[in-house]
């Protein structure tokens, strides 16, 4: 786009500018700003698109904009430039700073409980006819709304079906000029403007809540209208021309006599359908002013019931109403009836299923006239309005059989056959875009089915797979209150019922009122069409009964919402007695398996995250499901929801008092232990699929990531555990075990080399010497030890380059405590293999520091016994760790070296191999068979007490264990090894070390053979 073609477009008075200007001043969501920053660039925001943004959007009304938006918006825009390699505006940057170093966002929220914004209705080319349009071409109508509608302010906030509605009045103006108009519940007061603005005349506004009716005062005042309310004097202002009647009209509590003095030509309402409990109201104060009847006479100035009915068309108007108000002598006299156009957008069938069934208990009647009295679009730039949601509806008596619709509409119908018969002269002032058809106003009434089949379109189903009493209806409240979301309770319930021949209380009502056919259920309902974007279906998993087609599988986005059966069964067995097979964790692991096969491993969602931080576990959701997190699903209204199934009684007590997600409480109650095995079945499963959360979280509340593994391959890997093989993360013991109270087992390590376990004898010879010394009762024999480890290693094919750490625990206790005596179930045989190469660099060498931790004596714990008590080692690794070496030096309690905090520890010197005396240290097998290796190669070997300046001024030095096998020593408390690199003795040995454990070994059972 040429800098000249841009000056042309960036004029606030046209679009693009137009819109984003409207967009801005309306507080449309920042993403679309931004859109329509980047059209009016040519799709990018230049220079010039950020100093419109500046002049006329910002500049020009200040004081008047939302802080917390205008700081996000600048956040985004200036993001958005900068991301292009942009430029960005002195001035947006300096505001932008202003926001970030002076103002916080909750100081923002409170200070601005309440924003004005302004809503632009822009009318095409060609609309100057219309009565309704300014000159401009724009009607600007400054509204004053709530910031956030969480809060209890939904009245006073801008919804879909007040913009429809509004739109229709200023498509449609001659339907409402002269005429009598009240609506019901009208929150910021937009339609009673646009009402005023087309001058009908008598508009009646009411709403329920006080504070509500106060805002729509001060909008209407804003928009140079004169109120009249039933509490005060009409306000006395020059500037305002119009005056519209504000009353507090409670739907539950309003009487017929205040009621009987309204007689209203046309009631509207704007997303009134929403509430069961309220409908019954709702629908009896429509019947109230529907059959008020009046006496329809013509007076001698050619009016009609008092007022004017022309507008100013010309005599053929006129003589078209004098014919359609007395056209006989027969209809002098005749009484006409009342008209309510609703506008709604339909969130649950359910709920206007019963809104339709109060009508027609009431002698009302309903039709859709979305497609006859579709509006233009006013609002091109509101990209947040979905103005295909909302459906609009007329409403009148069975008896008055829709006269008043013909009333109204009829004469579009008789109008356009006039401009057909003479189309040169006749002028009328509707909207020229409307396309003219058939009206059919038949008395019958509005059938689901055909509203069913209106607007609908392919939605994205989200299911939700869940046990009972696991938050799960509480969490679809939740995605209820989304804007771009309906929802289904449990829609494969009576399948479940009707496949298995499960007992409930409810059991013959959900048969008789849903559909039990599973295919249909599936086809039908799940993956049939709807209104909204989104579909959020909720399960309970055990009802995916065998014999349901695949694609409920197969499409769609799936999550599982699990809870702990601790939390589960004691409220449970209030309605149906628990098991296993109730809880559905069982199916819950087998539909994460199934959707993981299918590679779409599902989010996994725990309730008591949802209790914890209801808004960052919703957004990580949101953000799996790749949808848009919406702030509206953390509060929904108390009482029972029209989307409930009809098992709601027996199950949603609690959640119908609730208005969002609660804390849980600090301190659970008692768990009734009759469910004790119940329990014990069913924690395996929450467990593991807990396991696969998107987010886990401590006690302490302190999130931890997955870490990544030394080698990737043992993520998956059997343990011996006990008398089982297990995988990794079920590989536990009791918390009743030695190991556990105390430490109390022994250990060893072994490497497995081709095939072959290196030295598997000698290892076994001391961890039984081990176990003996320490007293260890009911040992398993060294045949099934060697059993345990075969069996193990073959199942995971580990036959080279492993290690296997062995481990034998003194067992589980009966009780806790330190006493043996309390030991009586046996010893825990441990085999945990993993794949691991030595873990020292054998090449390049290692290097080491001195700990000030001192090893242990016989006095205190012979190191003779390979036990699991390891603090001692610990303690000095920790300084070889803060350290930033490889391992720590320890010497005896007479200062001499003894070992490393993991291996023992050898120096060349001139010639001499020296090694310390095994008596403070683990006489190590590995050492053991390098001793023997230096006597082979004919080397000289002294085993004496060894002072650490010895250390520091050998030749070579190099530490032996299975682990990392015969590792060099390269420095030493800062000072070089000999000449700091790996020396020829230590070569010649690590060569004699390698062709043994070649040599020897004792095979793996079964290896090899076909």
């Amino acid at each position: 786009m040429t800098a000249t073609a841009e000056h042309d477009l960036l004029h606030p008075s046209t679009p693009p500018c137009l819109h984003l200007l409207s967009a801005f001043l309306a507080i449309e969501p920042t993403d679309s700003l931004i859109a329509l920053a980047r059209e009016c660039g040519g799709g990018r925001v230049t220079e010039r698109v950020q100093r419109f943004i500046w002049d006329h959007c910002m500049g020009k009304n200040a004081g008047k904009l939302h802080a917390l938006y205008l700081k996000k918006f600048l956040k985004k825009l200036i993001a958005e430039v900068e991301l292009n390699r942009g430029d960005v505006l002195d001035e947006l940057y300096e505001h932008y700073a202003h926001f970030m170093t002076s103002l916080k966002d909750s100081d923002l929220e409170r200070d601005n409980a309440r924003v004005f914004k302004s809503i632009s209705f822009l009318f095409p080319d060609g609309c100057l006819e219309l009565t309704s349009c300014p000159e401009s071409r724009k009607l600007m109508v400054p509204l004053q709304c709530s910031l956030n509608m969480l809060e209890g302010d939904t009245g006073c906030s801008v919804w879909p079906s007040s913009l429809y509605l509004s739109e229709c009045i200023l498509s449609f103006p001659n339907l409402f000029t002269n005429k009598s108009c009240f609506e019901v519940g009208s929150g910021v007061g937009l339609v009673g403007i646009c009402l005023a603005h087309v001058k009908a005349s008598k508009v009646i506004l009411s709403d329920g809540d006080l504070s509500t009716l106060a805002n729509m005062m001060v909008n209407l005042e804003l928009n140079h209208i004169s109120v009249e309310n039933n509490m005060s004097e009409t306000t006395e202002d020059p500037y305002m021309v119009k005056t519209v009647k504000c009353l507090h009209l409670p739907w539950e509590s309003v009487s017929e006599s205040e009621l009987q003095n309204l007689k209203p030509d046309i009631i509207l309402g704007a997303d009134v359908i929403y509430d069961p409990i309220c409908l019954p109201h709702l629908v009896r104060i429509l019947a109230l002013l529907l059959n008020q009847t009046k006496l329809e006479s013509k007076g001698a100035d050619g009016s009609v019931n008092g007022y004017h009915q022309g507008n100013g068309n010309g005599d053929k108007f006129d003589a078209f109403l004098a014919k359609r108000t007395d056209n006989s002598a027969t209809n002098a006299g005749s009484k006409k009836g009342s008209m309510a156009f609703i506008a709604t957008v339909i969130r649950t069938i359910d709920t206007f299923d019963k809104f339709c069934a109060l009508l027609d208990s009431a002698n009302l009647i309903i039709k859709d006239v979305t497609e006859t009295l579709r509006p233009s679009n006013l609002l091109p730039y509101m990209q947040s309005y979905d103005r295909t949601a909302v459906r609009l509806f007329a409403i009148s008596c069975k008896t008055i059989q829709f006269q008043s619709i013909s009333f109204q509409v009829a004469e579009l119908s008789a109008l356009y056959a006039a401009i057909c018969s003479d189309s040169q002269n006749f002028k009328i002032p509707i909207n020229p875009f409307i396309k003219f058809v058939k009206f059919d106003f038949s008395p019958n009434q509005f059938t689901m089915e055909e509203l069913k089949n209106q607007a609908e379109a392919e939605v994205e189903v989200i299911h939700m797979w869940a046990a009972p009493r696991s938050l799960s209806t509480t969490l679809m409240y939740s995605f209820a209150q989304r804007d771009d979301m309906e929802v289904l309770d449990e829609p494969l319930y009576a399948t479940f019922l009707q496949v298995t021949g499960f007992d409930r209380p409810y059991r013959e009502e959900v048969l008789s009122k849903m559909e039990s056919d599973g295919n249909k259920v599936v086809k039908d309902i799940i993956y049939g069409p709807g209104r909204k974007k989104y579909r959020l279906c909720k399960h309970i998993a055990k009802q995916r009964v065998p014999g349901l087609p695949n694609d409920l599988m197969k499409k769609g986005k799936h999550f599982i919402l699990i809870r702990n059966p601790l939390d589960i069964l004691p409220s449970f067995e209030k309605v149906v007695p628990p098991s296993l097979v109730e809880l559905s964790l069982a199916e819950m692991v087998a539909i994460y398996s199934e959707l993981s096969q299918l590679g779409r491993p599902p989010p996994v969602v725990d309730a008591a995250e949802l209790q914890r931080d209801p808004e960052a576990t919703l957004s990580g959701l949101c953000e799996d499901l790749e949808i848009p997190f919406q702030p509206t699903m953390l509060k929904w209204e108390a009482g029972p929801k029209a989307i409930d199934g009809v098992w709601a009684p027996w199950w949603y007590a609690t959640v119908h008092k609730s208005t969002g997600f609660q804390p849980p409480r600090k301190y659970p109650a008692p768990f009734p232990m009759s469910l004790y095995d119940v329990l014990e079945q069913s924690l395996p499963f929450y467990n593991l699929l807990r396991r696969h959360m998107r987010q886990t979280s401590s006690l302490l509340k302190s999130p931890l990531p997955d870490p990544d593994l030394p080698v990737p391959e043992n993520k998956k890997l059997l343990a011996w555990v006990g008398d089982e093989i297990v995988p990794r993360d079920s590989a536990k013991v009791s918390v009743f075990d030695s190991v556990v109270q105390g430490g109390d087992s022994v250990w060893e390590g072994l490497r497995v080399y081709d095939g072959k376990i290196f030295k598997l004898e000698e290892h076994l010879d001391r961890l039984f010497d081990s176990a003996k010394a320490l007293a260890f009762n009911n040992v398993p024999t060294r045949e099934e030890v060697k059993e345990a480890i075969f069996r193990t290693l073959i199942r995971n094919g580990m036959f080279d380059k492993s290690h296997i750490r062995l481990s034998l625990t003194r067992g589980k206790k009966v009780t806790s405590g330190m006493s043996p005596a309390f030991n009586l179930y046996g010893c825990t045989l441990i085999v945990l293999p993993e794949w691991k190469p030595p873990v020292y660099d054998n090449t390049k060498g290692i290097t080491l520091v001195t700990a000030t931790t001192r090893r242990n004596s016989p006095n205190n714990l012979d190191s003779k016994i390979h036990h699991n008590n390891l603090l001692n080692n610990i303690l000095a690794k920790i300084e070889g760790n803060n350290a930033n070496v490889d391992d720590a030096i320890m010497l005896d309690k007479d200062g001499y070296v003894s070992e490393t905090n993991a291996t023992n520890i050898f120096l060349v010197k001139k010639g001499r191999v020296l090694s310390p005396h095994a008596d403070y240290c683990l006489p190590g097998i590995t050492r053991a068979t390098v001793i023997d290796l230096v006597v082979k190669e004919k080397l000289v070997l002294e085993e004496r007490r060894i002072s650490l300046s010895e250390f520091h001024t050998a030749d070579e030095v190099w530490t032996t264990g299975t682990m990392g096998e015969l590792s060099p020593v390269i420095k030493i408390d800062g000072r070089e090894v000999g000449e700091g690199k790996v020396g020829p003795v230590t070569r010649r040995l690590q060569n004699a070390f390698k062709e043994l454990t070649e040599a020897s070994g004792v095979p793996i059972p079964n290896y090899r053979e076909t």
